[in-house]
């Protein structure tokens, strides 16, 4: 099988490895952590895949990097978020503080959260840890970790309800 032209099924591979490692750099040069870099470029060529898109190895920069950077805006808006909302509720000085306070609309989700979960959500977003630094604190794989704060995300969203701005 050949692509665009005389490029074997091995020669595309490589392309598509290279093209990875470009847009991870391109990434962490605008900002990104490194382990953010290489999930987002797993998602856009997932994405790519999920919409049986053929790139032919003339003209997939462009638009990768337009995803990309689009997707790295999404996670960057949406990890800024996630720090507002710890550092306003969550803060260890400031815990009492959210325990005392029943009216407060944002903080009622965040006292439904076990202490592990906000621990969790302390390390990652206050903290700055990356996951693999939390994982090491805790004694986890990278990929259980991330799977908890995935499930903390999706249980503060539903607690949340229409009070989330994503």
């Amino acid at each position: 099988m050949t692509f665009g032209g005389d490029m074997r099924l091995d020669q595309y591979e490589a392309f598509l490895v290279e093209l990875s490692t470009e847009l991870q750099r391109y990434l962490v040069s605008r900002g990104a952590r490194p382990e953010t870099a290489a999930d987002i470029c797993q998602d856009v060529f997932v994405k790519a895949l999920e919409m049986d898109l053929a790139l032919p190895p003339d003209k997939p920069r462009g638009y990768l990097y337009r995803v990309a950077w689009s997707t790295y805006l999404d996670h960057y808006r949406r990890e800024r978020r996630y720090r507002e909302l710890v550092a306003q509720y969550l803060v260890p000085n400031q815990r009492e503080q959210v325990n005392q306070q029943t009216t407060g609309q944002l903080a009622f989700p965040f006292q439904k959260l076990r202490p592990k979960e906000r621990d969790l959500l302390i390390l990652r977003y206050d903290q700055g840890l990356s996951i693999k630094e939390i994982a090491m604190r805790l004694g986890r794989r990278p990929g259980a970790v991330k799977m908890r704060l995935r499930r903390v995300h999706q249980k503060l969203k539903r607690l949340m309800g229409s009070e989330w701005h994503e």
